[in-house]
């Protein structure tokens, strides 16, 4: 679970430090740092990396602490990273280009081969909010290229209330604490070397044709679907799009050398 529509943050053991850098420990949308530099980019991003080879100009857009844009410039893509944190655009390495900026202001005046709107970004419960997110994606998008979209299960209320997973060196709890038609409230509490962090969020589930809606809504239509959580979109005006063909085999799933 990640980043998803309005939040707050809690943490229990004491108030927010600084990092060894000076950048503050959590950023103003509750998202705490040391967690998110810690998470690795699978099991969260497997579906995408599996499809994506480079080269690729890839527009990475919220994306954090860089656990996909590190990734993959390591690995041969061109990389643009852009998020609101200058916490988070720390971690980014330097082979990344990096732009400090809120999604739906961005305007880089070029296009990518693929954009990615990661961490549940799309389930954000205001609509107008929702479709300026995807509004930016649809900006940046070449005409043949892909933008991949990263959603809650729509299905989720179908589980348990509350489940438990470690990812990397991360401890995760995810409860559900209320439900109003389609729109949850959750919560996540991490676990991380000694310390923990709650965060809260409000977010709307939407099935296939609701998001089909916002996509038709901002000139993006959907492409195929690469898992329950993950979509693959393009320009409306253009025929179906597919990532860039390998170059030399690279996995961007392996180590490099």
């Amino acid at each position: 679970m990640s980043r998803s529509g309005a939040q707050e943050v809690v943490t229990p053991d004491g108030p927010p430090d600084i990092t060894p850098d000076g950048s503050p420990d959590i950023t103003p949308d509750g998202s705490p740092v040391a967690v998110y530099r810690a998470l690795p980019a699978e099991p969260g991003f497997t579906p995408l990396l599996e499809v994506l080879r480079p080269p690729a100009r890839v527009l990475d857009l919220g994306c954090g602490a860089g656990r996909l844009a590190n990734l993959l410039a390591a690995h041969g893509f061109a990389v643009t990273g852009v998020d609101a944190s200058p916490a988070m655009l720390v971690g980014l390495a330097r082979e990344v280009r990096t732009v400090l900026a809120r999604i739906e202001e961005v305007r880089l005046r070029e296009r990518f081969d693929v954009v990615v709107l990661a961490s549940q970004l799309v389930n954000e419960p205001d609509v107008r909010r929702r479709r300026a997110l995807l509004a930016t994606a649809q900006a940046h998008v070449a005409d043949d290229g892909a933008v991949f979209l990263e959603h809650l299960d729509p299905d989720l209320l179908a589980g348990p209330p509350e489940r438990t997973a470690t990812v990397g060196s991360v401890d995760v709890r995810f409860r559900v604490l209320a439900v109003r038609g389609q729109e949850i409230d959750g919560e996540v509490r991490y676990g991380l070397d000694g310390r923990t962090w709650t965060q809260r969020f409000t977010s709307l589930l939407l099935d296939d044709e609701a998001l089909e809606r916002d996509l038709a809504a901002v000139g993006l239509v959907s492409r195929r679907r690469l898992s329950p959580t993950w979509l693959q979109a393009g320009a409306a005006s253009s025929g179906p799009a597919t990532p860039p063909e390998p170059n030399a085999g690279t996995d961007p799933r392996s180590h490099p050398s």
